[in-house]
């Protein structure tokens, strides 16, 4: 029997960020969707979108939580809790799509791959870092997708530049993983 939409919004409030877990980085609590805990999460949303192409989404049921975080850190977080979808499969599908996205970008505009070690408890792990071309964001994104089991994280770093969102990124994965990985 698939779990209910609840059931996936608990194991989703369980494995996101708390609000103050980057206090001591400089990083200030903005937002949440659902703004509060009490409010269901989003059923259905997608999983990311790599290179401004068509969005991955998970196929079934699935429940979203989301937090922003700003100040001298700029981070995003999205977790699914999905009915029965594998979360490595979709970290497998995040991977071929920036595969393919070096075609469509100068090599100066992608880093495919961030060395990053995949954190323990976690059965996949993809990092890589892409410019963005919304004139309204900063300049650089570095993205890590994490699945273990039905949940998956897409957690993203932004900086000026291509170093400065890698090293953002590189200091907090350990902090965001340690909260999804007990989840």
């Amino acid at each position: 029997m698939l779990p209910t939409p609840a059931e996936l919004d608990q194991r989703a409030k369980a494995a996101i960020a708390s609000p103050g877990a980057f206090d001591a980085l400089g990083g200030k609590f903005k937002q949440s969707t659902p703004a509060n805990d009490s409010d269901p999460g989003v059923e259905n949303e997608m999983v990311t979108s790599v290179c401004e192409d068509s969005p991955i989404r998970v196929d079934g049921v699935s429940v979203a939580r989301t937090r922003v975080w700003t100040g001298q850190l700029d981070l995003f977080q999205r977790v699914h809790a999905m009915s029965d979808r594998p979360a490595a499969a979709l970290v497998e599908s995040v991977r071929a799509r920036v595969k393919l996205c070096i075609g469509s970008r100068p090599a100066d505009q992608i880093k495919v791959t961030i060395p990053l070690t995949k954190p323990q408890g976690v059965d996949d792990f993809y990092a890589y870092c892409i410019t963005n071309r919304d004139p309204n964001l900063v300049d650089w994104s570095c993205h890590a997708v994490m699945g273990r089991g039905t949940l998956i994280t897409l957690v993203v770093a932004f900086g000026l530049t291509q170093a400065a969102a890698e090293a953002q990124l590189t200091s907090v994965v350990p902090i965001f993983a340690e909260t999804f990985a007990k989840a």
